[in-house]
């Protein structure tokens, strides 16, 4: 039977071979000739009636746009000041710039990606709305194609050579759990580098060739995502030396795309090296003072040292929770001609983030389009077992184990995105629309909340209109030169949540009489009109504070747990009256 193509579609799809498909191509495939039987009327109606690339990217693209909009909670701090606090402060002339920034430990990539949509609101005088909604809606945007990628790539892997129809169920099963996943659900819409790091993957690697035929497309993704993340690259020289080293492939083709991938290294990497230099305005390379910073001194130590089973322990169970058992069944069980090749990507990144001894859950987030491939496998062979085989309880488990994934994983996306750690988004929400706002101190944690980004207003950028306390590594408050032991290092936060009264004394005037001031005397800090603390930190503030013209103004809910016991509990604001 022959195939049946849309012509438009078939113009943009990408070179291929044998049974793979490209995300741009909707074709059908061909189905068995005796068209009699049930079962090949059942896989030709199935295949048919494959996913049709222009209506289901529309509503994934709907779908992570209302997933990017509904978050209402705080992750960590590198979603805003790695990303959209540097290019708000790169177009706005104003913003909050953490020390990376300012020593050049940074590339300005990820970065330029906002600041050109910040440039875009400013064109079209859009102020906070442009602001607040454009990063959002690319954000959304994107995993929508991510999403939308994954199941196109999951079809062209032809896990089952003689069953077109079991492939594409099967790549129904991968997006099904790509969308409600409660780790993506609560992540691919943030604006962390890691969240585009793992979309580019994702796409690149839709485009991947599965045939003999180059691909340029996949190589240049693959190279953005490198360059945006350079650890990406563990995972692209597996799938390269993989490639290079196939019997299917000639000795002139492996010369042909190692060539074609040092073009395109060059080229990225050329464009990446014009980026920073519009941004630092000179030549610089902050791979270089990063690696330096992180690997050659340690200093990132002093964020956290984390168990070498912490990947393996903790990300994997927390970002795969229901998907873990299924996930585990694949390790093991998968077609052996992907098995080798994923599972080796799958250790070695893990093997090489659990090396680094600062270690978070999103530092494995590249991994997700094989994790997810993965557990979808271990759910498809589940749900195929013939029920003759079983008893009574594995049949009702079956029977309903989907909707215990749909309502575990739906609970804890709602938990993470409208619940936990929600307090210092509203907090900042309500400081935006507050005009008496005229200051703001915070006596948190550093970072422990978005600031320009959210707040966008210039009156706020003055000197000493925000305040809040710093944790410097031990490289930038060392005139000597000598290298600090990090077990003897402490941060502002650190002396400050130490002795909160001392810290106050010695940094800020007297609270409850201004006369009583020293003249000429300086501070580093002043009493704000609005002042910011944790619930942990309540019984201290208010000890201090009782004379004073502060108030109680406003409480928000933030956290019942929390795995710093400083942001533990809600967030509180208190409020100088009469304003003076």
């Amino acid at each position: 039977m022959s195939q049946k193509t849309d012509p438009v579609l078939k113009q943009r799809s990408l070179v291929v071979k044998n049974d793979s498909i490209s995300p741009l191509d909707a074709s059908e495939k061909k189905v068995p000739q005796d068209q009699s039987k049930p079962e090949v009327k059942k896989a030709k109606e199935i295949i048919n009636n494959s996913l049709p690339p222009p209506i289901v990217l529309q509503y994934l693209i709907t779908l992570r746009i209302i997933n990017a909009f509904t978050i209402n909670t705080f992750f960590q701090p590198d979603e805003y000041f790695q990303s959209l606090e540097p290019a708000h402060f790169f177009v706005y002339g104003y913003g909050e710039l953490t020390w990376e920034w300012l020593t050049e430990l940074r590339n300005f990539n990820y970065p330029f990606i906002y600041s050109l949509l910040y440039q875009l609101s400013e064109f079209f005088d859009l102020g906070y709305t442009g602001v607040y909604i454009l990063p959002k809606l690319f954000n959304g945007i994107i995993a929508g194609i991510s999403d939308y990628c994954l199941y196109y790539l999951a079809r062209n892997l032809n896990l089952f050579p003689n069953s077109a129809a079991k492939n594409e169920v099967f790549a129904r099963y991968v997006l099904a759990a790509s969308v409600l996943s409660s780790f993506n659900w609560f992540l691919i819409t943030r604006s962390f580098s890691n969240s585009f790091e793992m979309i580019l993957t994702t796409v690149a690697l839709s485009y991947w060739p599965f045939s003999t035929r180059l691909n340029m497309k996949s190589l240049s993704i693959a190279s953005v995502a490198c360059i945006i993340r350079p650890t990406n690259a563990i995972i692209w020289l597996i799938i390269g030396i993989d490639f290079l080293v196939s019997k299917k492939n000639s000795k002139n083709f492996k010369i042909n795309v190692i060539i074609y991938s040092l073009i395109i290294g060059v080229v990225i990497n050329l464009i990446n090296l014009l980026i920073d230099y519009y941004y630092y305005g000179k030549l610089t390379f902050p791979l270089k003072n990063f690696i330096k910073f992180n690997l050659i001194n340690s200093y990132s130590d002093f964020y956290g040292i984390n168990s070498i089973s912490f990947h393996f322990l903790q990300s994997l169970p927390f970002i795969l929770t229901t998907y873990l058992p299924f996930f585990i069944f694949s390790v093991f069980k998968f077609p052996a001609e992907k098995r080798k090749l994923f599972n080796i990507i799958i250790i070695s990144n893990l093997g090489f983030f659990s090396l680094i001894t600062h270690k978070e859950f999103r530092f494995i987030y590249q991994l997700m389009p094989f994790l997810i491939i993965y557990s979808s496998y271990g759910i498809y062979q589940f749900s195929n077992i013939p029920n003759t085989n079983n008893g009574i309880l594995v049949k009702m488990f079956k029977k309903y184990f989907f909707h215990l994934i749909v309502i575990i994983n739906l609970a804890i996306s709602l938990f993470l995105t409208q619940i936990h750690e929600r307090g210092v988004i509203d907090l900042v929400v309500s400081l935006r629309d507050d005009p008496d706002v005229e200051s703001i101190g915070l006596l948190t944690p550093c970072h422990s909340t978005p600031l320009q980004s959210l707040l966008h207003n210039k009156d706020l950028s003055k000197k000493n209109h925000i305040w809040y306390l710093t944790c410097e590594p031990p490289s930038l408050n060392n005139e000597s030169g000598d290298k600090i032991d990090i077990k003897d290092y402490k941060d502002e936060s650190d002396i400050f949540y130490e002795n909160p009264f001392a810290f106050l004394t010695q940094n800020l005037p007297p609270v409850f009489n201004k006369n009583l001031r020293t003249p000429g005397k300086y501070f580093k800090y002043e009493w704000p009109t609005h002042l910011i603390f944790f619930e942990s930190l309540e019984k201290e503030m208010k000890e201090y504070l009782k004379d004073s013209k502060y108030e109680e103004c406003d409480r928000f809910f933030n956290t019942w747990f929390h795995w710093d016991s400083r942001r533990q509990g809600d967030i509180i604001v208190y409020c100088k009256w009469p304003w003076d």
